[in-house]
């Protein structure tokens, strides 16, 4: 198996996905919790940032993938 240029092409887009969605999550839960009035330890964890991140960037990926195999979009160079 090797890793070509579309797997490449993939996984740095999974990665600036990830780094937006994680970013926003962290600065959503700073705000929220900062301004509270609830204890420090109601905060999410940082583990639950990084899961949701990584869902969300996957899924983004997956809805546009199945889109872009389906036909309903084409990328022309």
């Amino acid at each position: 198996m090797t890793f070509g240029q579309t797997e490449g092409t993939l996984l740095a887009a999974f990665i600036a996905l990830w780094w937006l969605f994680y970013f926003g999550l962290k600065m959503r839960a700073d705000q929220k919790y900062m301004k509270s009035e609830q204890a420090e330890n109601s905060r999410p964890c940082m583990g639950c940032l990084v899961t949701q991140a990584a869902m969300a960037a996957a899924a983004v990926l997956a809805i546009f993938y199945g889109a872009y195999a389906g036909g309903f979009i084409s990328i022309n160079r």
